[in-house]
Order: structure tokens, then C-alpha cells, then sequence
């Protein structure tokens, strides 16, 4: 009886939340409809590999020697000297 129930009740409420909460997001995010715009930083290529360069340099931390950010995303986790 109460797998009737999840599959008549639970499970199209729960998809149809999902949908719904997709549409805002997509709204919100992508459409703009609140305004706003994308930042020019993000737009430009020469900002994001110079941002990277310097992930690869080291980033200076106070309390030990630095670095490279995201080393997971690189795939070797080497010291910065």
C-alpha cells in the first residue's frame, strides 16, 4: 500500500520540485532577470590565464612556505620554493 503511495504522491512531488527550482535557478542565473551583469574578469581570456599563472607560482601564506593552489585539480602537489 505504501509503495503505491511514493509512486502515485512522493516521487512526482519531488520531480516536480526539481523542475521548478531548475527554472528559477535558470531565471536567476543565466536570463538575468534580477539584472546585473557577467564580469568583464570572467569574460576575458587573458585574465583567466594570468589568474592561473599565478596559482602556479605559489600563492604567500603567513603561516608556511607557499604553495600551489588546487593542487588536486593539477595533479601533482609540489612545493613551491
Amino acid at each position: 500500500m505504501s509503495m503505491v503511495s511514493l509512486t502515485k504522491v512522493v516521487l512526482p512531488s519531488v520531480l516536480a520540485s526539481f523542475a521548478v527550482s531548475y527554472a528559477f535557478w535558470d531565471l536567476s542565473r543565466n536570463r538575468k532577470i534580477f539584472g546585473g551583469t557577467v564580469p568583464p574578469s570572467l569574460q576575458n581570456e587573458e585574465w583567466l590565464k594570468e589568474t592561473l599563472r599565478k596559482f602556479d607560482e605559489g600563492w604567500p601564506r603567513e603561516a608556511a612556505c607557499p604553495v600551489v593552489m588546487n593542487p588536486i585539480s593539477r595533479q601533482n602537489y609540489r612545493k613551491v620554493m
